[in-house]
């Protein structure tokens, strides 16, 4: 099959890389040493500022057929793929790249599907570990110190993402007893190749202390001026310190946990002074979340420019329907119609999907007017091929709809303001204040159903109201690589299978709690190379356990 992984002595070579054990910071013949670009304010410089680059850079695995390897973006379309709100609704599903994700087709070690989230973070680390073993705290300048510090912020960030995704959650289709508790191997700056051959998983605790290891050394050693939402600053340290405290909470049963992640989480609010975004900001047809210079709530995101895009391996020609150059219109991205129908009309959020009453007749009275992208001319056609559900969320770059040059080169989200006041507001329900978690959740809403309207009150119990929390935190992030974490942390069904479903009929997937496929598996290429995960310590392959529903 196409996709299976190439052959042994690519598995091999990719192994050794995503295992980190290469301890050369530049390639053999090359004219600087280490200890020279420790000396360069510049060269390391350079080294942190290539991060994002190759988080967004199209093909930068090498995968040249399979036009979802464009790094983070990417990424964060796969974990949403595997959850229930983003649908595929044109008449030829296989246009949605994302298909066996979609499908939980083909998820197990020997496919290119498991292996690219792999080789996707522990490249990204890998490159980490070269900075972080490159600069001597104890010699290095203010500059180069809060280089250190962007780079242990990156790498807790990897490894929070890595815990999350592979830690198995219990479900109704596999038996995850053997692996329950286990995250990913950690690898550092200081790892040697015989370690890495023989590197279990780490266990929960294991990986928290890791990452929150790395969130000290990041909060003590980056500029707190700094503010470039395109680098990771302290108002980032202090969102990934709430991030990894909230799952500790629920990994350990801890309210202490709870506690310090709603702690951080007000920290980074404070320290970023960033606002939530406006409905101006969100429905901006020029600039909407694709410009986090054009607005105050991007914490961090990630620039793209035009030298590492493709024309169609971008974030943009998969999720912007507007986007003509892309694949996006032939897949008619859009949210399912339970999701949609469960959106109070009085929230403007409601606006990044087009009403099935609008798709009727444009011209019928509603109450609030859509902005679209691109000319006059452009945005008649686009009108013209409408269907109920659609997304106008992420916008092309520049609102350019044509030239793909200009309109995939469109920032991407790595971490909203937003997100704070959610974990913040779900640490205060799990730590017993349900009532202060209450009224957050009614002082976020009422920045987005501006009529007053909303009122969470009803929901007078920990269970329903976590459940509402979810629904409003899934109209904010819809699309944006946040919500996969919050499904498999609340262990929240999918339903994509009812009656009325607007979803792709292959890929009517529902789920009693948990979907398997949520415990992401470890590839061969890491099993093969490294003895210290056998076959009974991978996480089961979940491939076909579920089955389209029908009526």
């Amino acid at each position: 099959m196409k996709n299976i992984l190439k052959s042994i002595a690519v598995i091999s070579l990719t192994a050794f890389v995503a295992a980190g054990c290469m301890k050369e910071v530049l390639p053999q013949g090359s004219t600087k040493t280490a200890s020279q670009i420790a000396e360069s304010p510049a060269a390391l410089e350079a080294m942190v500022n290539a991060i994002p680059s190759s988080m967004t850079t199209t093909n930068f695995l090498g995968f040249d057929g399979d036009h979802w390897d464009f790094g983070m973006p990417s990424l964060h379309i796969i974990t949403d793929s595997m959850l229930e709100d983003l649908v595929t609704m044109g008449d030829t599903p296989g246009y949605n790249r994302y298909y066996q994700w979609k499908a939980n087709r083909f998820q197990g070690a020997d496919y290119d599907y498991c292996y690219y989230i792999w080789s996707a973070y522990y490249t990204y680390i890998k490159s980490t570990n070269d900075i972080i073993s490159t600069i001597d705290p104890g010699a290095a300048s203010a500059a180069v110190l809060s280089f250190l510090g962007q780079a242990y912020t990156c790498r807790a960030s990897y490894y929070l993402d890595l815990a999350r995704l592979y830690d198995p959650v219990e479900n109704e289709y596999t038996d995850v007893s053997a692996v329950k508790g286990l995250t990913v191997p950690i690898v550092d700056e200081n790892i040697d190749e015989e370690t890495a051959k023989n590197n279990p998983r780490a266990t929960r605790a294991e990986i928290l202390d890791f990452i929150l290891s790395d969130l000290a050394n990041a909060e003590a050693y980056i500029d707190p001026s700094l503010k470039d939402y395109t680098k990771p600053s302290l108002a980032a340290v202090y969102a990934l310190y709430a991030r990894a405290y909230l799952i500790k909470g629920y990994w350990e049963d801890s309210q202490e946990a709870f506690d310090s992640a709603a702690e951080y989480a007000q920290k980074a609010i404070d320290q970023s002074g960033a606002t939530p975004l406006t409905q101006d900001e969100w429905e901006d047809p020029t600039n909407g979340f694709n410009n986090g210079a054009s607005n105050k709530a991007w914490i961090w995101g990630l620039p793209l420019s035009a030298e590492n895009l493709g024309n169609i391996q971008t974030f943009v020609s998969m999720m912007s329907n507007e986007a003509t150059f892309g694949y996006a219109p032939y897949v008619k991205v859009g949210c399912s119609k339970r999701f949609y129908d469960s959106i109070s009309d009085s929230d403007f959020r409601k606006h990044s999907w087009v009403d099935p009453a609008y798709v009727k007749d444009p011209k019928a009275k509603l109450p609030y007017d859509y902005k679209f992208a691109g000319s006059s001319e452009a945005q008649a056609t686009f009108i013209g091929k409408l269907v109920p559900y659609m997304s106008i969320k992420f916008r092309p770059a520049q609102g350019e709809v044509a030239t793909y040059s200009v309109g995939n080169t469109a920032d991407h989200p790595l971490l909203r303001v937003e997100e704070l006041w959610f974990i913040k507001i779900e640490a205060l329900a799990k730590s017993g204040k349900l009532a202060d978690a209450q009224a957050l959740l009614n002082d976020f809403m009422a920045l987005r159903c501006t009529d007053g309207s909303y009122d969470c009150s009803s929901f007078s119990d920990e269970d329903s109201f976590l459940e509402e929390m979810l629904l409003q935190k899934r109209v904010e992030f819809w699309g944006e690589g946040v919500l996969f974490y919050d499904y498999k942390r609340l262990e929240h069904s999918i339903t994509r299978g009812y009656d009325e479903s607007n979803e792709a009929g292959v890929f009517r997937l529902n789920t009693e709690g948990p979907s398997p496929q949520w415990n992401i598996v470890i590839p061969i290429s890491e099993t093969n190379y490294n003895s210290g995960i056998p076959e009974n310590k991978n996480n089961p392959d979940p491939s076909g356990l579920l089955t389209p529903w029908e009526k």
